[in-house]
Parts: C-alpha cells; sequence; structure tokens
C-alpha cells in the first residue's frame, strides 16, 4: 500500500495569527456576541494587539466589524472562469458541519477531496465516490470545523465546470457552485441571508489556541492527515530523482 504521510511532521505556524496556552484566552464581549466562533479562537483585548502604525484605525474597525452569520456573494462576469458565482459563509461554528454537508449535496456524486494545513500545500484526490469522502472526514468532524490548522472540501472540476466547497482555516465556508436559485433556496433554509459588508475572523487580529490544549481526546492536525492519506492511498513520498 502507498506510503501515507508522518503524523510527527513538524507543524508550521500561520502568520496572520498567534497561539496562546488556554491558560491565557479571555474574551473580548462585544466581538463575541456576533458570531459563535470554534473554541479554538478568541478576539485579542486592545492590550494584547502588537503596535503598528495603524493600530488606533484597526481598534476602531473591529469595533464595528460586520462579523455575523450570513454570507456574501460575487456572481462571475469572466467567461472563462467555468463557475457562475462565489460565496463567503459565515454561520455560527456549532452548526457548521451541517451547512458543509448540505452543501456538499449540490455537488456531483464523484468528486475530489482537497485537504492538508493552513498554507501548506492540499492534496487533492482523484475523483472519488462523495458519500466515502464524507464518511472519512466525519470521522475528523470535531478537528476540521475547529482546528484552525486544518482545512478541507470537495472539488469538482471538469473543461466548463467548477464546483468546489471549503471550510477554511477560520471556519467560515468558501463554495463556487452553477445554481445560484438552489444556494440562495439553501441558505433560507439555514436562515441565513445575503450580508451588505461582511466581514470574516481573518480579516482582523485572532488568537488561536490549539484544539488538543482544549479537548484531550482531538487529534493533532498531523495525525488528521496521515489517517486521511491512509483512507484516499495518498503517497506523499518524494519522487527518487532522475539523472541522464
Amino acid at each position: 500500500m502507498p506510503k501515507a504521510a508522518d503524523p510527527a511532521t513538524a507543524r508550521k505556524t500561520p502568520r496572520e495569527f498567534r497561539y496562546l496556552p488556554a491558560s491565557q484566552c479571555a474574551a473580548v464581549p462585544y466581538l463575541y456576541s456576533m458570531l459563535e466562533l470554534p473554541i479554538t479562537v478568541r478576539i485579542p483585548s486592545d492590550e494584547e494587539i502588537d503596535y503598528r502604525p495603524d493600530i488606533d484605525e484597526i481598534l476602531f474597525k473591529r469595533r464595528k466589524a460586520k462579523i455575523v452569520e450570513g454570507y456574501s456573494l460575487t456572481l462571475n462576469e469572466n467567461p472563462r472562469l467555468p463557475y457562475r458565482f462565489q460565496a463567503m459563509i459565515n454561520i455560527d461554528n456549532s452548526r457548521l458541519w451541517a451547512l458543509f454537508q448540505a452543501l456538499a449535496a449540490t455537488l456531483p456524486d464523484k468528486v475530489s477531496c482537497v485537504y492538508g494545513i493552513y498554507e501548506e500545500d492540499a492534496v487533492t484526490t482523484p475523483l472519488l465516490q462523495k458519500q466515502f469522502i464524507l464518511k472519512e472526514l466525519e470521522k475528523y468532524r470535531e478537528e476540521l470545523t475547529q482546528d484552525c490548522l486544518l482545512e478541507a472540501g470537495l472539488l469538482f472540476r471538469v473543461k466548463d465546470i467548477l464546483l468546489e466547497l471549503n471550510i477554511s482555516e477560520s471556519k467560515y465556508i468558501r463554495y463556487w457552485g452553477a445554481e445560484l436559485e438552489r444556494f440562495r433556496l439553501l441558505m433560507q433554509s439555514f436562515h441565513l441571508t445575503q450580508v451588505e459588508g461582511l466581514e470574516f475572523i481573518d480579516e482582523y487580529p485572532k488568537i488561536v489556541t490549539p484544539l488538543r490544549e482544549l479537548v484531550r481526546t482531538a487529534k493533532a492536525p498531523e495525525t488528521v492527515l496521515y489517517y486521511l492519506d491512509q483512507a484516499f492511498h495518498i503517497d506523499r513520498t518524494a519522487p527518487d530523482p532522475f539523472f541522464d
């Protein structure tokens, strides 16, 4: 069987946020009331933000940030791009997986799975049965919806159509689709509306706590990748060099 990734691979920490142990996590109430974030993410207090020349502007904008449940929608006006629209969706973290599953139902029966650690090269599998992929991802639902080093999603791409669904590292959903009315109806079923000027948590400073410090039974991101590699028969071993 092909070799899978070693779960002991060193972790790369994203640049946009910093990690703190759980004992140092305190909430900023006026921002937490906007959206239910994953337990691993919190908003730093004003004093915790590193100084920068535009710090006053950032703090002012943050107090008025529109980080709420809802979605933004961009219609594709470039005929060379094979999708009709792109959406970005904020939803309370406790409802994230249910929305991911509902949107997955809009993709064909055979898709690729795209997954990896944030800011590292993601793996794209060959076309597989969608239900098989969802069954494997379900095993790591807690990690995929709350660990901010993991990203995962589904992809269908042929010459004239692109459909893609992704859970971002900041735990909102990105979606590229073709059936706009079906998408709007699905959003209505989750009581999500299109919000003008919608913002997302990664547009502002944030502090992330590793999931395993909060949930001892959670798997490390590298371990999740290891088991997904095994399930999807992914071999990350570099090929032997070829010399003439």
